[in-house]
């Protein structure tokens, strides 16, 4: 199975160490999704340039997940 890296970038760099194997591309990009939401969950400051960078075994970027800030949580 390939193995897959899923890096943090929001003008730092939080670098995965150990990443996961998955089926295909696809399956690893749905896992960066699912990261992504987490993530927005856990630092809901507005950042456009956050994203979640899924990396292959070479550890080149194949794909981009934005991270979006946290719905704020409506009162009325």
């Amino acid at each position: 199975m390939p193995h897959y890296y899923f890096d943090i970038k929001d003008g730092h760099r939080l670098v995965d160490p150990s990443g996961l194997d998955f089926r295909d591309d696809d399956d690893a990009i749905a896992k960066a999704g699912v990261i992504a939401i987490g993530v927005s969950l856990d630092q809901p400051a507005i950042d456009p340039e956050r994203h979640i960078a899924v990396l292959n075994n070479s550890r080149e970027e194949i794909f981009r997940v934005p991270v979006y800030s946290k719905p704020s949580m409506s009162t009325t």
